[in-house]
């Protein structure tokens, strides 16, 4: 990202708008989530009384399905995570040389120091919505197949 200040300005609006979509999506996760427990509850009930005839291909699928679902969200979540350290690091490292410099930053310095906040900003307000995609998506289409 540039130190163009339009483009900052722009990523602030959008970094709220992607926050928002989260939140959204969080909140259709949820509920297709009631609707997959509800199901599989009444497959465990089903199996528990009547043994021979469960429905054990849909309960095989339960752990499975949640451990693929969180990892993928793991590592969506860590790769953010490093990068926001990494980015917060050097721009630690920055202000720090700024500050033992004894002068005052350029334009330059500010420019980069506007740069990297900007970066920093933009893929904090993604990450919740990175980590979050795969888990969703895993919840809504189990709620579809199994609402049918």
């Amino acid at each position: 990202m540039s130190a163009n200040p339009f483009a900052f300005w722009t990523s602030l609006w959008t970094g709220g708008i992607e926050m928002a979509k989260t939140g959204g999506k969080f909140a259709e996760m949820l509920h297709a989530s009631g609707t997959v427990v509800d199901s599989r509850t009444r497959s465990m009930a089903a199996a528990t009384r009547d043994p021979l005839n469960g429905d054990y291909r849909e309960l095989n699928r339960m752990v499975p399905e949640k451990v693929a679902a969180f990892s993928e969200s793991a590592r969506a979540a860590s790769g953010d995570l490093h990068a926001l350290q990494a980015e917060g690091l050097a721009q630690w490292q920055a202000l720090s040389q700024i500050a033992l410099s004894g002068r005052p930053p350029t334009l330059a310095d500010m420019a980069t120091l506007t740069a990297r906040s900007a970066r920093i900003m933009d893929r904090a307000t993604r990450a919740g919505g990175k980590a979050l995609a795969p888990v969703h998506r895993q919840a809504t289409a189990n709620a579809r197949r199994l609402s049918k």
